[in-house]
């Protein structure tokens, strides 16, 4: 895993640099906006592979854009509070439990609808929360229970905790959209780590 992200990495840093050569001619909004197309869509091509990666792997990523920032005079939270732009951990986790909320509603992969099932279809009882509690295949680990919270499995553990009204949203773009307004109130109140809103490990 080290060296796929590291080749990542890799055609990642000489974009920013491309754009931060650019600085004198652009505002703080301009450069962010050309940040995200190029480099998010490089850096979240994989998501789903890195998602599993060890978090010091994963911090990688957040330097990356945390330099970006400080290169034009902007703070993280100022940048997602002002232009939308969230830190990749952020947007990973909200990824990922779009992708959970899609198979809640029925629409993702058979290959999802199978693996993750409805709590109450596993045990033939509901599990305290709301009414669309899935089951995490927790009791089916021995080993490496790290790896397991790296994992889509730990995140149903966070889409478990989740208020009603967020599970009863009927598209996925609405979903992660409210998980966005959540992640940035929390940034307005100065909550720590905030970034790491929705994480599973």
């Amino acid at each position: 895993m080290n060296q796929a992200v590291d080749k990542i990495l890799s055609q990642v840093r000489p974009k920013v640099k491309a754009i931060l050569r650019t600085r004198q001619h652009y505002d703080a909004k301009h450069l962010i906006f050309q940040f995200k197309i190029p480099v998010w869509g490089i850096m979240e091509i994989h998501n789903g592979v890195l998602f599993h990666a060890a978090s010091y792997l994963i911090a990688k990523f957040d330097s990356v854009q945390n330099h970006f920032l400080h290169e034009i005079g902007m703070t993280t939270s100022d940048a997602f509070l002002e232009f939308n732009f969230a830190p990749p951990t952020l947007r990973r986790n909200i990824g990922v439990l779009g992708l959970i909320h899609k198979r809640v509603l029925g629409n993702a992969h058979p290959v999802f609808q199978q693996l993750l099932l409805f709590f109450n279809d596993v045990f033939g009882y509901p599990r305290p929360g709301h009414d669309k509690q899935l089951y995490g295949h927790i009791l089916d680990v021995q080993f490496q229970l790290t790896l397991y919270k790296r994992s889509i499995f730990g995140m149903v553990d966070v889409y478990n905790t989740l208020p009603q009204e967020l599970v009863d949203l009927n598209t996925v773009q609405k979903f992660q959209t409210e998980l966005t307004k959540i992640a940035r109130i929390r940034c307005q109140a100065g909550a720590a780590n905030w970034e790491f809103s929705f994480a599973g490990r």
